[in-house]
């Protein structure tokens, strides 16, 4: 017996729709809040932001500590320009990365809720193609 006759069967014996496909007609369509979208948006400017803003503090710290005999001046400016802008570009990394996994966590949803849907209305389709047998 094939797996459509076999859905058939299940429906004429009163067994209703799989599950997955009758809660995809109660579920809303996936939409992208307002707060998702600053979300998004926010972790994008941030991320670009910071990435730039981090290489510039390391030029900075080489251009001070290439610029200076005394070697304890040479540590600040390896710390706080080498070691800080580093941070801020790694930082500036992950936040841009971050924005960019949220958008392809949201599309994925999208494709998700389209394929949901029209496996529902294959089902359907085969149920009333069965039944009309």
């Amino acid at each position: 017996m094939s797996t459509a006759k076999t859905w058939a069967a299940r429906a004429v014996a009163g067994t209703a729709r799989p599950a997955a496909a009758s809660a995809v007609g109660a579920r809303p369509k996936t939409r992208t809040t307002e707060s998702e979208r600053l979300m998004q948006q926010g972790l994008g400017l941030a991320g670009s932001l910071l990435m730039p803003l981090g290489l510039i503090a390391i030029g900075l710290g080489w251009y001070g500590a290439a610029h200076t005999p005394y070697t304890f001046e040479q540590v600040a400016y390896l710390v706080s320009g080498g070691i800080g802008g580093l941070a801020l570009t790694t930082l500036g990394g992950f936040l841009f990365f971050g924005s960019w996994l949220a958008r392809i966590a949201h599309q994925q949803r999208q494709q998700t809720e389209l394929l949901a849907g029209e496996i529902a209305r294959l089902a359907d389709a085969i149920l009333a193609l069965e039944s009309g047998d």
